[in-house]
């Protein structure tokens, strides 16, 4: 399901998702379309793109851990004002506490297969907020 709203002020883009990585394939497309909306530069569509893929990703397997009841909810906003495109990736899983993540970049960690989603997020997006108990990741942008 798709909701859409451009304006003087900005624009606005909703997006549902189901719960199956399969979704990650046909987001790219909505991405993609969103930066060049935006007019995020051209050299940080990819860098976009892996972090909001990140987050998704992270909503579909830990936050919803792929129930086919439960949904992804993303919504864009962007204001020429602030010129900042603000992406919320929202699960309907039970939460986390961000600040207990290892850094995966310490000891054992570098070994593991898996932890380093929240890490890539903090180092391709402006900044990285966490709301609802860790069930919603707030991207920003700075363009």
């Amino acid at each position: 399901m798709t909701s859409l709203q451009t304006t003087s002020q900005g624009y606005i883009r909703e997006e549902t998702l189901q719960s199956h990585l399969d979704e990650l394939l046909r987001v790219e497309k909505v991405l993609t379309e969103v930066a060049y909306v935006v007019g995020l530069p051209e050299d940080r569509i990819p860098l976009f793109i892996v972090a909001v893929t990140e987050a998704l990703s992270n909503a579909i397997l830990h936050g919803n851990q792929q129930q086919p009841d439960k949904r992804v909810f993303m919504r864009f906003q962007w204001s020429p004002l602030d010129r900042m495109l603000v992406v919320e990736v929202q699960d309907e899983g039970q939460g986390f506490d961000p600040s207990g993540l290892p850094d995966p970049t310490q000891g054992d960690n570098l070994l593991r297969e898996s932890g380093r989603g929240i890490f890539i997020m903090r180092n391709l997006a402006d900044e990285v907020v966490f709301h609802q108990g860790g069930r919603c990741v707030e991207l920003r942008f700075i363009l």
